[in-house]
């Protein structure tokens, strides 16, 4: 590769990928980059979107899932071995002079090396994560989100909160239906056509696909026969013992957050924990409340180990599991909410509603919530009572949606639309406040590069 930012047209030639099928051509617009999307066509229409609006914009696929979803006339191809990342993604990054890389779960293993390297180059980097906020928002931030969120651990500068700033929410129908679909063909065809090597990159590599698709059929199955039991639950919890409740909602078990973020907790010591810490600590009158992931439904086992801990602790009438219901309802009329980092924790803040947390967090801030460095100190929580007020955790709340939420969402057709129209608005704007350094070969955004389709005239 040349080493001259860009103006060269010699092709990127590294070993262990699939080779382009087009050139990068020199450079006549600002440059993006996009790693790992969501499952479904988001990243897929947001390229096109950027390459129609002045952008030079190009993906990096790692599997078979990732090029069901790609432009292939602007894609490149990374299949491993994972220690070759750092070195492949920064010598792209800097020869091809990229002025932005965005990429959806910064946590991820190959994203999480991609940002730290973006921070040494100065390079901006724009993360996507499922709004902290749901529905109809998702979360964009430029160096990282959750715990590597710019705003991670802080709270909102006095007069900062400005009502009108908070961006407004898409009014739209859940969308986990289509969610289901697109992860289902996009697992599908991962798992059927990644070579060897592209398997070993995998996020979620313990995932087989026959047992997974298993899974959520079985899913699918407990959403609806559960209702019921789900129902009555509530019910229960809601005229017999409002406020004298503990919420614990529970993660989907490889999600990125119970990572390195979770400082080594997971669903199944934090079940533990909380059971017997529960059963020695809490009062007479206290009940605690499991909820189950929706996506974690056909999956987790957790119920049974549940169940198993409450007969050994002698708590077997004052522990509920469920997996569905309103969490902002359940939260609302708890004693308390008990996480490790789960975006869960920021309805306890909205409602006024004692927070514990034991992993790193976005909200992890004395002020805001219990924050936890030993199991043992739990034990306080059952009875400490100590809570922000209302109005102090709801201005959180309003500065958190004004700096990392953008309506839109990464599945229903019509919060795609939005989505990427604030995402091409986050770029544009970015462009324009802080432009890179002329030796990066950074130049103006202009109206249009190249229309879809349009020859390049640089076939290798």
């Amino acid at each position: 590769m040349n080493g001259d930012g860009g103006s060269g047209s010699e092709p990127i030639r590294l070993d262990l990928f699939r080779p382009l099928k087009h050139k990068i051509p020199v450079k006549a617009a600002p440059r993006v980059l996009f790693l790992q999307g969501p499952a479904g066509p988001f990243f897929m229409r947001a390229q096109d979107k950027l390459n129609a609006s002045g952008f030079d914009a190009w993906r990096v696929c790692f599997n078979a899932g990732d090029r069901l979803y790609t432009q292939r006339d602007k894609s490149l191809h990374f299949s491993g071995p994972s220690h070759l990342w750092k070195g492949w993604i920064t010598s792209v990054l800097q020869e091809n002079s990229f002025d932005f890389v965005v990429m959806f779960g910064c946590e991820r293993e190959l994203h999480n090396t991609a940002l730290d390297q973006c921070e040494e180059l100065g390079i901006r980097a724009l993360c996507l994560e499922e709004g902290y906020l749901r529905p109809g928002y998702v979360t964009m931030e430029f160096g990282g989100n959750n715990s590597r969120s710019p705003i991670a651990g802080k709270l909102p500068p006095p007069g900062k909160v400005r009502r009108a700033n908070v961006p407004k929410a898409l009014p739209c129908p859940s969308s986990f239906a289509s969610m289901a679909t697109y992860a289902f063909v996009y697992f599908t065809v991962r798992g059927l056509l990644s070579t060897v090597s592209e398997r070993k990159l995998f996020h979620k590599n313990k995932r087989a696909l026959v047992s997974e698709g298993i899974y959520w059929v079985k899913n699918y199955y407990r959403k609806f026969a559960n209702v019921g039991h789900n129902y009555r639950t509530i019910e229960h919890l809601l005229e017999h013992h409002e406020k004298e409740y503990f919420l614990v909602p529970l993660q989907v078990h490889d999600d990125s957050q119970l990572g390195r973020p979770a400082k080594s907790w997971n669903n199944q010591k934090l079940i533990l924990k909380s059971i017997v810490s529960f059963a020695r600590n809490a009062p007479p009158s206290a009940h605690l409340v499991f909820k189950i992931h929706p996506m974690e439904r056909g999956h987790s086992r957790d119920a049974h180990f549940i169940k198993q801990l409450c007969k050994l602790n002698d708590v077997a009438d004052r522990v509920h599991i469920i997996d569905g219901g309103s969490l902002g309802l359940l939260t609302r009329h708890s004693a308390g909410m008990i996480t490790i980092n789960s975006t869960s924790g920021l309805s306890a803040i909205f409602h006024g509603v004692p927070l514990a947390v034991f992993g790193k967090s976005i909200y992890r801030n004395p002020s805001l919530a219990y924050c936890i460095d030993k199991g043992i100190e739990l034990d306080r929580f059952w009875t400490l009572g100590e809570v922000p007020t209302v109005v102090k955790g709801r201005q959180y709340i309003e500065w958190l949606a004004q700096e990392t939420l953008v309506g839109g969402d990464f599945y229903a057709a019509e919060g795609i639309d939005l989505a990427v129209e604030n995402l091409l608005g986050k770029l544009k704007q970015a462009s324009v406040e802080t432009p890179r350094n002329v030796n990066s070969g950074v130049v103006p955004l202009r109206e249009p590069v190249r229309r879809r389709g349009q020859s390049t005239g640089t076939e290798a």
